[in-house]
C-alpha cells in the first residue's frame, strides 16, 4: 500500500511518521513504477488547468506527480506529521509549488477544503478505514472538497479479489497476508526495501461496501478498472513477469463521480 497511513487515530498516524523515506524508496519498485505510476496517469487524463487534491499524501509521490502533470495547484493533506515532514523536505529540495496540509481525512467537517477542487486523487487510503463508518468519513472529506458539479475521485484501494497465497505477490517485491475472510479483516503488506522493512496493515472491503459508502458520502456513480502495464514495462520485463500480477492485481481503481 503505499501513499497515506490514512487519516485516522494517533497510534496508527504515529506508525507511519517514521515511513516516509521507505514509501519514497518503494515507488522504485517495478509494479509501482511500471503498472500503478503508469494507470494512475491514464486513470486522472488530462489535469492541465485544474485544482487537485491528494488526499492521503503520504510522502507526497503523487502530489508531486499531480503537479508536473500540469494541474494548476495542488494541495496534499495528510494526518501523518512525519509523512508531512518527507514531502515538505523534498518540497524545499525540489520545489514543485505544490503545498502541504495536516488533516484528518476521518473528520470531513475539520479538513477546510470545501468545494474548491476539481479533482481528489487518493492512492492507497481508502483501505485502511478500520470500519465501514470511518471508510465513508473519508469519502465524504473527498466528496466535500469537490467542486458542486463534475468534481471526480480517483482512488487506488486494494483489490478485493487480489491473490491469495503469502507468497502471491513475492516476485513482484511484497506479500500480502490476511488471516480472516470478512469485512474489515486486516491485510498485512510486507516488503523489503535496500533502506529497511516496510510493513503496514490496510482492510479488506468488498466492491459492494465501498460503492454503499461512496453513496452514503455523496457521490453519484462508481466504476472500478484494473491497472495495466506500460509498454516500457513490458518491453523491460516481457509480458511474462506481469502475467500473474494482471491476473489477480493488488490493486484497482475506484472511480466516483458528483453529479
Amino acid at each position: 500500500m503505499s501513499d497515506l497511513n490514512t487519516a485516522g487515530a494517533a497510534g496508527r498516524t504515529d506508525a507511519f511518521d517514521a515511513l516516509g523515506a521507505l514509501y519514497e524508496e518503494s515507488a522504485r519498485l517495478p509494479f509501482r513504477e511500471h503498472l500503478e505510476h503508469h494507470s494512475v496517469r491514464r486513470a486522472v487524463g488530462d489535469v492541465t488547468g485544474l485544482d487537485a487534491l491528494d488526499l492521503g499524501c503520504g510522502s507526497g509521490l503523487y502530489t508531486r506527480r499531480l503537479a508536473a502533470w500540469g494541474a494548476a495547484r495542488v494541495t496534499g493533506a495528510d494526518s501523518s506529521a512525519g509523512m508531512l515532514a518527507t514531502a515538505r523536505a523534498v518540497e524545499r529540495a525540489r520545489p514543485v509549488g505544490v503545498r502541504y496540509v495536516h488533516a484528518d481525512a476521518t473528520r470531513p467537517a475539520a479538513v477546510g477544503l470545501d468545494g474548491t477542487t476539481d479533482l481528489v486523487l487518493s492512492v492507497y487510503v481508502l483501505c485502511y478505514a478500520r470500519s465501514e463508518q470511518e471508510l465513508t468519513a473519508v469519502l465524504t472529506t473527498a466528496r466535500r472538497a469537490l467542486r458542486p458539479a463534475g468534481g471526480r475521485l480517483v482512488a487506488v484501494t486494494l483489490n478485493p479479489d487480489y491473490g491469495r497465497g503469502t507468497a502471491y505477490y513475492a516476485p513482484y517485491g511484497f506479500t500480502l497476508t490476511q488471516p480472516e475472510e470478512r469485512e474489515g479483516a486486516p491485510v498485512t503488506l510486507d516488503a523489503l526495501l535496500p533502506g529497511g522493512r516496510l510493513h503496514v496493515t490496510a482492510h479488506w472491503w468488498s466492491r459492494r461496501t465501498y460503492e454503499r459508502a461512496a453513496r452514503a458520502a455523496g457521490f453519484a456513480g462508481t466504476s472500478w478498472t484494473p491497472p495495466t502495464v506500460s509498454p516500457r514495462g513490458r518491453r523491460l520485463l516481457g509480458d511474462a513477469y506481469w502475467s500473474a500480477y494482471l491476473r489477480a492485481p493488488q490493486a484497482l481503481i475506484l472511480e466516483a463521480t458528483v453529479a
